[in-house]
């Protein structure tokens, strides 16, 4: 024999054994990593989301809007909870200020008593709540009624002419303004 290959043959059973183990580790590898993408896929998003809240939703043009005055305006909402897609309308009171071009107020319409819907009043310049009385003026500040706090602001910002809102829900019937989390 050849003094520069030491003989250490691999026997042919244990050869074809090592064969069929990496073969099953490779199938096992191509089932395994797709089926745990699937499962893990809910927390990338939840894991990647800031504390902020939902997106931003246009509203519609800026523009549209008459300056000083209040206006209801509906827009959809998209909620995921794991691989389920909610979409669920929603609606604000709208009003353009007269500062500049991207000045804008946006209340909710959700009383902060009970949770009931919020009307404006254009003949006496206020917010009504039908439920129990709660009446807020021109600017969302509570004046009579049980309401504990003033309309909830809502977050928007004009994006190419678009006014743009983000919508969060808060808890009722509380003093401070406190964000709900889904």
């Amino acid at each position: 024999m050849d003094a520069d290959f030491p003989e250490t043959p691999i026997p042919r059973k244990r050869f074809l054994a090592l064969c069929t183990s990496a073969l099953a580790t490779l199938l096992g590898l191509l089932i395994a990593v797709p089926a745990l993408g699937y499962f893990l896929a809910p927390l990338r998003g939840w894991m990647g989301k800031s504390q902020a809240g939902p997106e931003f939703q246009p509203i519609g043009p800026l523009d549209s809007l008459p300056v000083g005055q209040w206006k209801f305006a509906s827009f959809e909402v998209v909620n995921q909870d794991g691989w389920e897609k909610a979409r669920s309308r929603r609606s604000v009171w709208v009003r353009r200020n007269g500062g500049t071009d991207t000045d804008a107020t946006v209340l909710s319409p959700i009383c902060t008593h009970l949770g009931c819907p919020i009307s404006w009043q254009p003949d006496r310049s206020s917010f009504n709540c039908p439920c129990h009385g709660g009446v807020f003026d021109a600017n969302g500040k509570n004046v009579a009624g049980p309401p504990p706090r003033p309309m909830d602001l809502l977050e928007s910002r004009v994006e190419a002419g678009q006014l743009m809102v983000r919508w969060q829900d808060f808890k009722i019937g509380v003093a401070e303004r406190v964000p709900v989390r889904d």
